[in-house]
């Protein structure tokens, strides 16, 4: 397998859904892509100019707030949003300026409640969530993260099919939202309980891809990010990372986790039925680099469950609550120029859940190691401007610290 991290152009185009116009001439755009934070923001800036004076006149006359968009990089759709802030400025020296900006599709169901009146039974995932956001009118179908990758990154074909059940065919028993919750947070909580996770996926056809999956936790490196330090005395670095930073936080990381079962609300806890789960990755040189106390200062949590009922759900509670904690517990970011590398010969974009490999020989561990291993792409923004060119900036975690918990065996 063959990785050249060198960049190459690419062609962005927005197109506005409900007219069908394509608009490819603009001045400076951000995208963001994230699997952990749904509801992604997207920019695009125009420049109002006698040479482009038609660009100018049709975003005047034909966009509208409410209008869905689908952006795409090299006719590879990256992410379907809408349009939600239209801003016209201008001044002496830049001359006027529209600027659009709004969300990916999650961005309503983030806001909006989901019907309270609404109930699933017995229906699969792929057939559940598309109900569930059926009141905000968007249609909604539910997909693998192979079919996400195969459209975001431009690949021709997708990675080979495994034996797996696939998520969309998982049975909701029964599931319900509450008064007031909204349409995210009820579809997150009937993904999480099965042991899945869901991000936003772009889909060609107008609409929402939800991508149901578990996180990918073992593969081969699809992309290489690189900062050696040039063995001439120097100090120097050479490859592709134009600024990168290795983030280790312990904010809000507990040590232990301790669930109550069987309390009625307002009921005196009782010490006999807690059940501790100690959370060993603080004390693992691998997940820590050896940069983290060992044994670490005591940050307990103590919960009241309202459903466990037995030792073993309870102990599944706290597994997840230090699972989601260490979600964030050690990241690395980066920003590269382009919007993707070549792999074996073709042209792949930056996409979500694919593993890239990290060498960074300014971010050591506690032994003077530099960071060396293969790494979990879960944010994307592309961005380019006039001033700094086109550029990724990329957020990666170590493989496996996504794995999710689910609430029954």
């Amino acid at each position: 397998m063959s990785i050249d991290p060198t960049a190459f152009d690419h062609v962005v185009d927005l197109v506005l859904c409900t007219s069908g116009t394509e608009i490819d001439v603009w001045d400076e755009y951000v995208i963001s892509l994230d699997m952990l934070s749904p509801g992604n923001a997207w920019t695009f800036a125009f420049f109002r100019s006698a040479a482009r004076r038609t660009t100018w006149d049709v975003i005047k006359r034909e966009v509208r707030l409410g209008d869905d968009v689908a952006l795409s990089i090299d006719n590879a759709c990256q992410l379907t949003g809408r349009i939600e802030t239209i801003r016209t400025e201008a001044d002496r020296k830049s001359g006027a300026t529209v600027i659009l900006s709004g969300r990916d599709l999650a961005g309503p169901a983030m806001d909006f409640d989901a019907d309270p009146t609404f109930t699933v039974r017995n229906l699969t995932l792929g057939e559940a969530l598309p109900q569930v956001f059926g009141p905000l009118g968007i249609p909604v179908r539910v997909v693998d993260s192979a079919a996400d990758v195969r459209v975001t990154s431009g690949r021709a074909r997708g990675p080979r099919a495994t034996s797996r059940t696939a998520p969309r065919t998982v049975v909701v028993d029964r599931a319900h939202p509450v008064p007031g919750q909204r349409v995210w947070q009820f579809a997150d909580s009937i993904v999480s309980r099965l042991g899945y996770l869901c991000w936003v996926a772009p889909s060609a056809d107008s609409g929402l891809a939800l991508v149901v999956d578990v996180p990918r936790s073992s593969g081969a490196p699809q992309y290489l990010f690189s900062r050696r330090e040039i063995p001439d005395g120097s100090g120097a670095y050479e490859g592709n990372i134009l600024s990168g930073c290795e983030t280790l936080s312990s904010r809000g990381v507990p040590t232990t986790v301790s669930v109550f079962t069987g309390s009625d609300r307002g009921a005196q806890l009782s010490a006999r039925s807690a059940v501790t789960t100690i959370n060993v990755g603080l004390g693992d040189p691998v997940v820590t680099r050896g940069l983290a106390l060992d044994p670490f200062p005591a940050q307990p949590r103590y919960v009241r469950s309202q459903r466990a009922r037995t030792r073993a759900r309870a102990g599944q509670e706290a597994s997840r609550a230090i699972l989601e904690a260490m979600r964030g517990f050690r990241t690395y970011e980066c920003t590269v120029r382009g919007h993707g590398q070549t792999l074996d010969e073709q042209r792949l974009l930056y996409a979500l859940n694919t593993i890239a490999r990290v060498r960074d020989d300014v971010c050591l561990d506690a032994q003077g190691r530099p960071l060396d291993e293969d790494m979990l792409i879960v944010a994307v923004e592309f961005r380019r401007s006039r001033s700094a060119g086109t550029l990724t900036r990329l957020r990666l975690v170590p493989l496996g610290s996504l794995l999710i918990e689910p609430e029954s065996a």
